[in-house]
């Protein structure tokens, strides 16, 4: 590595790192275009509208407004219908794509696109009804016309760039895709020796819409489950939450079986709601970027589910009582309590004053493996910041395989964080991976992700770590939303000390992605090392429609 190896680092790393691893009338006045950064398109798509018939008068239509744009969130919705011809003659007032969002799907894709399609209406009496956009004040408003119905499902709220929905309403929105192949036997996977291809789906087709990323994500959440965290369990049979003294307390129930998980969150004055953190054991950034801000703070404890974070018996814990498959890591079994205490946020909204639209994860070391996880698992987390996160985390299997002193795929399993499937691979069979770590992180697209690296402690792998961000970045680029992925390298004095260098980029996402501010620039690549990706990356970039 380029970087020199510190020794306070070295040190740390024993104590702290022990296995750290439209459709508007058109013509006159055609009403708003394109949608604004709110409500994702339709789920499943809303069909295309049919043009507005032709009308017998009407002069040119002018220019529509377009929608407004909200105080705070994605982009300000577009302008209407453009001119119409003289007499009727077709201008692009008719009925667009599908109105709000559906589901918070990956078909999302359509929120920015819509308004403009559909069959040319002329200056009669145009499609139907509006078709509506985001609503709130973090979505933009502003319909996106068209008579067509909206997709079905949930809403996706803006998020500051790009068009595409900043975090979902639902945990998983791919619920849904087809199951994937089961997967081979260990001796019959195939050696890919450049990180795994994120937009080829396992039938060997590649994607060419934004729309398809939905799917293509679950599959990818598929591979990762079963060959290195386990499964993550599914949403609970039954499941209550209180809120009371500034404590909310999530119980689960399954059978005869419950677990409950609590924590205390700590809100600004005012009456809100107030956008949230939650710490991985309260660890991550520095808390104080956030509650500086306005932003509400909260922890989730990992030894409600898992009695010890550095010595973990696979099976034991709460988490086993109720979901008992022996595959399972901890890593997946702590983002799953994470998303309980979001369902808890939810079910308690009227009380505890978070703005559940907008949700932070962030965690330091084994932590920032967990923040990881949790934010790629659970498409409700606006913004997720994992911190010196090494083997595991954001790092690459792949490139920490050929280095020596990394948290490598031999170094990172002493304790049962992982699936047990993944005891399988030693260094020399990283090949054999059917996914990398570039793909855990390009789960969270198109959702934002900022990762804080250390150049001072070899062990961290932050030169594979430099490298499987930039291979993520792609499929951000793809979607057109590269300032949603973030990194930062920096040479710190002691494992998670977090340089000051590094806090204008956390406080730029932070800006952007929880407080809607649309000028802060998050376009931090900072990267130590300038690896040579010509081996790594030797597939194309789409350009997804």
């Amino acid at each position: 590595m380029s970087a020199k190896k510190i020794s306070r680092g070295v040190v740390l790393i024993g104590a702290s790192l022990l296995w750290c691893s439209c459709t508007g009338e058109p013509g006159s006045s055609g009403n708003p275009g394109t949608a604004g950064g709110g409500a994702g398109g339709a789920g499943v798509g809303g069909t295309t509208g049919s043009g507005g018939t032709t009308g017998t008068g009407g002069g040119a239509g002018t220019t529509g407004s377009g929608g407004s744009s909200s105080s705070k969130g994605g982009a300000p919705a577009g302008s209407g219908g453009t001119v119409s011809g003289t007499g009727g003659a077709g201008g692009q007032g008719g009925a667009g794509t599908a109105g709000t969002g559906g589901s918070g799907q990956m078909a999302g894709a359509g929120a920015g696109a819509g308004g403009v399609g559909g069959a040319a209406g002329t200056t009669g009496r145009g499609g139907a009804t509006a078709g509506t956009g985001g609503s709130g004040p973090r979505g933009g408003a502003g319909g996106t016309g068209g008579s067509s119905s909206a997709g079905s499902g949930g809403s996706a709220t803006g998020g500051g760039s790009g068009g595409l929905p900043g975090s979902y309403g639902t945990e998983n929105t791919g619920a849904d895709c087809p199951a994937p192949p089961a997967p081979p036997a260990f001796s019959a996977l195939p050696s890919v020796m450049n990180l795994p291809d994120p937009f080829q789906m396992t039938n060997g087709t590649r994607i060419s819409k934004i729309a398809d990323w939905r799917c293509r994500r679950a599959e990818i959440a598929s591979q990762i489950q079963y060959w290195g965290s386990g499964p993550k369990g599914a949403p609970p049979m039954t499941e209550t939450a209180t809120f009371s003294g500034g404590k909310l307390t999530v119980v689960v129930t399954q059978g005869s079986t419950s677990i409950t998980l609590t924590s205390t969150i700590t809100t600004p004055s005012g009456a809100g709601p107030f956008p949230v953190v939650i710490s991985m054991d309260g660890s991550g950034v520095p808390t104080s970027i956030f509650t500086n801000s306005g932003v509400a703070t909260m922890d989730f404890t990992s030894s409600q589910l898992v009695p010890s974070a550095f010595s973990v018996t696979r099976g034991a814990g709460a988490y086993f009582s109720i979901y008992p498959d022996k595959n399972t890591g901890a890593m997946i079994e702590w983002a799953w309590g994470v998303s309980r205490l979001i369902d808890g946020l939810e079910k308690t909204a009227s009380q505890n004053k978070i703005d559940t639209k907008h949700i932070a994860v962030k965690g330091c070391s084994y932590a920032g493996k967990m923040a990881l996880y949790a934010g790629a698992f659970d498409e409700r987390v606006a913004l997720t910041i994992p911190e010196e996160s090494g083997g595991g985390g954001e790092a690459s299997w792949r490139f920490m395989a050929t280095q020596t002193g990394t948290e490598d795929l031999e170094a990172a399993q002493g304790t049962a964080w992982y699936a047990q499937n993944l005891l399988q691979f030693k260094n020399k069979d990283a090949p054999k991976l059917p996914y990398d770590q570039h793909e855990l992180v390009a789960m969270i697209a198109p959702r934002a992700v900022l990762a804080i690296e250390n150049t001072g402690i070899d062990r961290l792998g932050s030169q594979a770590g430099s490298v499987s961000m930039r291979a993520a970045k792609e499929v951000y680029k793809a979607m057109g939303i590269p300032d949603r992925l973030g990194y930062s390298q920096a040479q710190a004095s002691a494992h998670c000390s977090f340089p000051s260098s590094q806090t204008a980029d956390v406080q730029a996402f932070v800006d952007k992605f929880l407080l809607d501010k649309t000028s802060a620039n998050t376009n931090v690549a900072k990267d130590s090392y300038n690896t040579n990706l010509t081996t790594w990356i030797t597939w194309s970039t789409p350009q997804l429609q």
